[in-house]
């Protein structure tokens, strides 16, 4: 049964997503992406492009397709069944295609399993059927907030006291998001959107552009809910993780969370998000 998720187990396993958002290597995936239907004219393979998935609550589920050692340039929708550890196999789930505002077009789909395991996303594509393994975990396991459970209060870098973080944030110009503390963003009581993410060290090359999708937003959502992004490494060289992502214990990045004004998590977006997808989360955050 799946356990507590690992960083450096997470970054390792993550070889086919690594393809898949065109970068050098562990691209950060929480399983290895099955291969069938890999073989043939169409070469096409199916990757997860979201991390970690855990039983008991509907959760975001995204997908992705290879087509030789990129991304392909499918035409969604896609229709998803999920096969369970007992083999039984869900009715097909619809996950539309995203693809504004970010280099890997991914099919995000809602879904609920029932128990922790090993599953199986099944898809029928181009006459193929295509499959990818899904570790789905107990979420007693697992110490990063997932929906239902508070953000951790934790101090992040701001301008004001980059707390020996250098630097704060690897985008050029720095972006926007560094004016509150997340300790102190708590405190005001207001919907927060926490992205971590390091657009210059990034594992799966995604930081930079969900990054600016979030921003796209922020002029439109910023006078109700807090923005705050945090970089993943406290140095230039980066090795060693900046404190809050210790705090957070996370697995990869980038990582999204969306909580409404009490702190609790409603919703997280990790790995590929797009803009369209970036501005529902935020309407959704937006309308309790």
């Amino acid at each position: 049964m799946p356990s507590e998720i690992t960083r450096r187990g997470f970054l390792l396993a993550g070889a086919g997503l690594a393809v898949a958002a065109a970068c050098g290597r562990d691209g950060g995936n929480d399983i290895d992406a099955g291969r069938e239907g890999r073989a043939g004219a169409s070469n096409v393979s199916l990757v997860l492009a979201s991390y970690v998935h855990v039983a008991g609550m509907e959760q975001r589920v995204a997908l992705a397709l290879l087509e030789g050692d990129g991304p392909a340039q499918p035409k969604g929708p896609l229709q998803v069944a999920f096969k369970a550890p007992d083999g039984t196999v869900s009715a097909p789930v619809e996950a539309p295609l995203h693809d504004e505002g970010i280099p890997l077009p991914y099919f995000p789909a809602r879904y609920v399993f029932p128990t922790p395991g090993i599953y199986e996303a099944q898809v029928d594509y181009e006459g193929k059927r295509l499959t990818a393994a899904i570790s789905v975990n107990d979420p007693a396991g697992l110490p990063l907030p997932i929906t239902g459970r508070p953000l951790i209060s934790t101090a992040t870098p701001t301008v004001a006291d980059p707390r020996g973080v250098d630097p704060i944030c690897t985008r050029i110009p720095m972006c926007p998001m560094h004016e509150v503390s997340l300790d102190a963003a708590l405190a005001e009581k207001r919907p927060i959107a926490l992205l971590f993410s390091t657009p210059a060290r990034c594992k799966s090359r995604l930081c930079g552009p969900v990054l600016e999708n979030l921003l796209a937003h922020h002029d439109t959502f910023g006078d109700r809910v807090r923005f705050i992004h945090v970089e993943i490494y406290q140095e230039a060289a980066g090795e060693k993780l900046a404190p809050a992502v210790d705090a957070y214990r996370l697995p990869g990045e980038p990582f999204l969370f969306l909580a409404g004004a009490d702190g609790v998590v409603r919703d997280r977006l990790d790995n590929a998000f797009d803009r369209v997808e970036a501005r529902t989360a935020l309407e959704r955050l937006v309308a309790g």
